[in-house]
């Protein structure tokens, strides 16, 4: 069996700290931004993605989220940055400007679950599985480009055959080997990020990488997802710090508790 190509490659990246962030305060919708060390974080987010060929961009419009994707993009000057409400925080009602320590049962104004999760899942199939659809079809045009010259060769079976040297026999296999997946950045809000991830893998959509969990989703961190043909795909990695050298906030005020 063969192994499945790789159609897109997301980056899923949640905003750099703020002083809500710092401070343990709910955040939300609340349109706070970057601290000092947030732009630090962003930064070296940017430098770890600075290699990565992305193809577009989306980010949360709440500033925090919006100022953290423009500085990645400023190694990406070609690429166009999409803000949208879709990929904001969790809205918390009530709670949204007290602090984490201080608060009791959920208020009735908080967004419901249900809605937060449908908001999260309805970007991800309008615009991820987007991109991922064209590449599979350009995938798949590509392969049939490369099977005819076969087929006139005596090849039927339309599978790639390099020749002696490894390298393609024709320039239509030449162009099915350089085929390059999307790769689409994405920049929001830990709730968010948690509960997409979460729902995702939970519906099957995507399965976790060998050692992969979801856990915390810390400020500046990345997560990647490989995504095939099918739409379905791998969670490469889920909120990665390793790029970070900075002393990171361990709690995240703006996931709810039980």
């Amino acid at each position: 069996m063969s192994t499945p190509t790789v159609v897109a490659k997301v980056y899923i990246v949640r905003h750099g700290e703020t002083d809500f962030n710092r401070q343990g305060i709910v955040q939300g919708q609340i349109d706070t931004p970057l601290n000092d060390a947030g732009v630090e974080q962003a930064q070296l987010a940017a430098l770890a993605l600075q290699d990565t060929p992305f193809d577009v961009a989306y980010s949360s419009d709440l500033q925090r989220a919006r100022r953290t994707a423009e500085i990645i993009l400023e190694m990406h000057p070609g690429v166009k940055l999409e803000t949208t409400p879709a990929l904001r925080e969790r809205y918390m009602g009530d709670w949204q400007g007290g602090s984490i320590a201080g608060r009791g049962d959920p208020p009735a104004n908080i967004e419901h679950i249900s809605d937060f999760t449908a908001r999260s899942m309805k970007w991800w199939n309008e615009c991820v599985l987007r991109h991922a659809q064209r590449k599979a079809s350009e995938l798949q045009h590509k392969a049939k480009a490369t099977r005819a010259p076969h087929a006139q060769n005596g090849h039927a079976n339309g599978s790639a055959r390099p020749n002696g040297d490894g390298l393609p026999e024709t320039a239509a296999e030449a162009d099915l080997y350089e085929f390059e997946p999307a790769h689409i950045l994405a920049v929001s809000h830990g709730g968010l990020i948690g509960t997409l991830v979460t729902n995702l893998v939970g519906s099957r959509k995507l399965r976790a990488g060998e050692g992969v969990a979801i856990g915390r989703c810390f400020n500046a961190s990345i997560s990647v997802v490989d995504l095939y043909e099918d739409g379905k795909g791998v969670l490469v990695s889920y909120a990665d710090t390793t790029h970070l050298n900075v002393d990171l906030v361990q709690e995240n005020a703006d996931v709810a508790r039980g």
